[in-house]
């Protein structure tokens, strides 16, 4: 995540507590996070248009989580927010974590990380490049890739095409999923994908989030 905000962390770290049952306050993860930013692990950034805080990783977390995971490589963390990307990262984030709540993604690589690590993408322009790809619970790579906006129809069509590449060639990612925000982008991908059945799959996007949360589902809705 380049950001998280308190909600998110929450519900992505303290949904259950050590005894097993739903946590019914925020208040270890607030509390976490205070010891966290006090130690230098983590800073904060204050959204005056959201009306919340978001939390960054430092470059001493970074340097940790290296040390301590010595195999696996990780980006370097964003000392700011990017105020154009912001709204579509954020919702990026409530996609994620509501995939991951219900058992459907594991191993999350983000665009940044994708960058580094070219194999998972097989050799796509920075155009064509999915949002994220993620491991389904059969343990096949997939592309993730937020549409919060609508496109001319030619641009959908050429990105299914790179697409079908990368997944007929089998050396990349073996499906996509499409999550939308607008019904007649719903409607259009589902049209231009319907003959490629098991390769792509066209969500709501305020589906998707309906199941994490009352407020995350108001916000993307």
């Amino acid at each position: 995540m380049k950001f998280a905000d308190l909600q998110v962390l929450h519900r992505k770290f303290f949904a259950v507590t050590r005894f097993g049952g739903r946590s019914k306050s925020d208040w270890w993860a607030r509390e976490r996070l205070r010891l966290l930013k006090q130690h230098g692990f983590l800073h904060s950034k204050r959204l005056s248009f959201s009306g919340k805080g978001y939390y960054l990783a430092t470059d001493l977390a970074h340097t940790a989580l290296t040390n301590m995971r010595s195999a696996r490589s990780f980006v370097k963390p964003l000392s700011e927010i990017d105020l154009r990307t912001f709204e579509h990262d954020r919702l990026i984030i409530a996609a994620r974590l509501a995939l991951e709540t219900a058992g459907r993604a594991v191993n999350w690589a983000s665009e940044r990380r994708l960058k580094s690590e070219s194999a998972l993408i097989a050799g796509l322009s920075r155009m064509y490049q999915p949002d994220a790809i993620y491991w389904n619970k059969h343990g096949e790579p997939m592309a993730f890739e937020l549409e919060i906006s609508v496109k001319a129809k030619d641009r959908y069509e050429s990105k299914i095409r790179k697409y079908l590449e990368v997944i007929r060639e089998a050396s990349g990612f073996r499906g996509a999923l499409f999550v939308v925000q607008s019904p007649s982008v719903f409607s259009l991908l589902t049209e231009l994908t319907r003959r490629h059945e098991g390769k792509f799959r066209i969500e709501k996007l305020s589906d998707l989030v309906g199941g994490i949360g009352a407020d995350v589902k108001k916000e993307v809705g």
